[in-house]
């Protein structure tokens, strides 16, 4: 029998978050059609079924206006999934998810930072000027296609974070630096340590990045690497802040033939 997913019209974040949990977790409901009702009439109390499930409306388990404070749809969801030993047993995955959720629900329940209530957040992006069945549809489509984003980036920062155990630490004339190997480390990573420079080496790409949240200027180390390494296609940025040598985005440039351990000694001995 066809499983059946129902929400109020014009869903909100909170939904799209339970709609997605369920279609990725509860067995038989990937494939769920979506099917939307009023939020009045959500309001009046409706039984869930074994091919049946209301989010967000209906007044039943997964339902957080019956009186669950401090509770989203998407945390009654994602609770129910763990106590049933549904969720994925790749650690990495249910911290992101645990992330995830936690965020949607300070959403939903008004606690967030204003800027997740503004024009670029990701509910304006996903709230339909009408209500109908069409708009709200396609608000689930996107919603879910986001999510599926946002997932693969906290799992990135989780990694990051295993990642970053193993860092070089080292001083320089810059002041505090780091360098660190990693495929997840990014600039806004570094962004969230309290550092002076960075040094990424992303072993998939060969690629390599120096990086000041700083007000410093990175010439001084773009010229000594131009020296060492002609042949390498090294980028100075416009604003001075980075120093980079290949990347996702330019997988064809001429990589360095410096090996890690030169690369951190290229800007000790500045």
């Amino acid at each position: 029998m066809v499983k059946t997913l129902i929400t109020h019209i014009n869903p909100h974040l909170d939904d799209i978050v339970g709609i997605w949990l369920i279609k990725k977790f509860i067995p038989n409901f990937a494939n769920a059609s979506i099917e939307f009702i009023s939020a009045d009439k959500g309001k009046s109390g409706f039984e869930d079924s074994e091919n049946r499930l209301y989010v967000g409306v209906g007044m039943g388990k997964y339902d957080e206006h019956k009186g669950d404070k401090d509770e989203s749809a998407g945390s009654l969801v994602w609770k129910d999934i763990k106590s049933k030993n549904l969720a994925p047993k790749n650690e990495l995955e249910t911290r992101a998810l645990d992330e995830l959720v936690e965020w949607n629900t300070l959403i939903d329940t008004g606690k967030a930072p204003s800027y997740e209530f503004s024009e670029y957040s990701v509910q304006s992006f996903i709230r339909a000027d009408e209500s109908t069945n069409e708009s709200s549809q396609e608000s689930i489509k996107l919603g879910e296609e986001i999510l599926n984003r946002v997932l693969k980036s906290l799992i990135k920062k989780q990694q990051s974070k295993l990642d970053w155990e193993e860092r070089v630490n080292f001083e320089s004339k810059f002041g505090q630096s780091f360098a660190v190997i990693s495929e997840t480390i990014d600039r806004a990573f570094c962004k969230s340590i309290e550092g002076d420079l960075f040094l990424m080496y992303d072993p998939k790409f060969k690629s390599v990045q120096y990086f000041s949240p700083k007000d410093i200027d990175l010439e001084p180390i773009y010229k000594k690497l131009k020296d060492l390494d002609p042949d390498a296609d090294w980028f100075l940025h416009q604003s001075h802040h980075m120093v980079i040598c290949g990347s996702g985005s330019a997988p064809d440039s001429k990589k360095t033939k410096l090996s890690f351990e030169q690369l951190i000694e290229t800007v000790k001995t500045l």
